[in-house]
């Protein structure tokens, strides 16, 4: 081999360790998104914490989703995008979480069908059910509260800031960075929607959807309604702002009067029984009463 090919060789292999050098002392994560850094570090975390249980989980998930069949996972999944994907939940997810609830429940409803006591059998069978779907329902009760609890203040901003002579789209995505949570999200998805050529409307209807929230409803029939009639958009937004605290306040007021009875019942429950045991003790000490009489002892 000559001596040139040897320099380029040599060369060569320098540059290839140099580099190799570089990539081993930098982050591997440099460039990414900050999204997919997330989403990745949230996986790498998923993973630490599965054992034994979440293995076999995972394993029986796809035979129970080929049992459930299509209808019903297309419900599930509709219920997890209401309930905004906590903790990046999927369907795939969810049904390791009902997994696991089975697995757990099923063996104590043997344990209990073996002692004898069928009741609390079927009861742990229907908690197989119970408990992922309620903690779904919360996650999605959470989330149509913040979004009717931030959509009245957006509204405000939004009308004065298209007032300011602002363009509706613009307007739309700079407002929607003021905020955070799901409110934010599922506008960003939105605007999303309309830059790659989606209808607005058909874009509005569909966040509609997704939030499944009385105020979103009322916002967007009226945003359309107001698009559609040629009414002016910033007044229309100040008065499904105004209507929406109004009606916040009204909920409010309803959800107050359905406390205090439970709060009536727990101090009822906790308070009096106590009270009337002390009143009757002291009652007793200080009458000098000899029972065994009274009672003909």
């Amino acid at each position: 081999m000559s001596p040139g090919l040897l320099a380029l060789a040599a060369a060569g292999v320098f540059v290839l360790a140099v580099v190799g050098l570089r990539m081993a002392r930098g982050d591997v994560l440099e460039g990414w998104d900050v999204g997919d850094i997330a989403l990745l570090r949230d996986e790498a975390k998923r993973r630490e914490r599965r054992g034994p249980l979440d293995d076999l989980a995972r394993r029986l998930a796809p035979r129970l989703a080929r049992a459930l069949g299509p209808r019903t996972l297309a419900n599930i999944r509709r219920r997890v995008e209401l309930a905004g994907r906590p903790d990046g939940m999927t369907v795939e997810t969810f049904l390791q979480v009902v997994v696991k609830y089975a697995l757990m429940f099923g063996t104590l409803a043997v344990a209990m069908l073996l002692l004898g006591n069928n009741l609390s059998a079927l009861l742990s069978l229907v908690a197989v059910f119970i408990f992922p779907f309620s903690r779904l329902a919360g996650h999605q009760r959470r989330r149509q509260e913040r979004i009717a609890a931030d959509l009245p203040d957006f509204l405000d901003i939004l009308a004065v800031t298209v007032s300011a002579g602002i363009g509706f789209r613009a307007a739309l995505g700079r407002v929607a960075q003021r905020f955070d949570g799901p409110l934010r999200d599922e506008l960003l998805q939105t605007l999303h929607q309309l830059d790659v050529g989606v209808p607005r409307r058909q874009a509005f209807v569909a966040l509609r959807d997704r939030c499944a929230s009385e105020p979103m409803d009322a916002f967007v029939s009226a945003f359309l309604q107001a698009e559609e009639l040629g009414a002016p958009l910033a007044a229309s937004l100040t008065n499904i702002a105004v209507d929406m605290r109004r009606e916040s306040a009204q909920a409010a007021r309803r959800k107050a009067a359905r406390t205090v009875p439970r709060v009536t019942l727990v101090v009822s429950m906790v308070m009096v029984p106590p009270t009337l045991l002390i009143i009757a003790v002291g009652l007793y000490l200080g009458s000098d009463v000899n029972l065994g009489t009274v009672l003909g002892g």
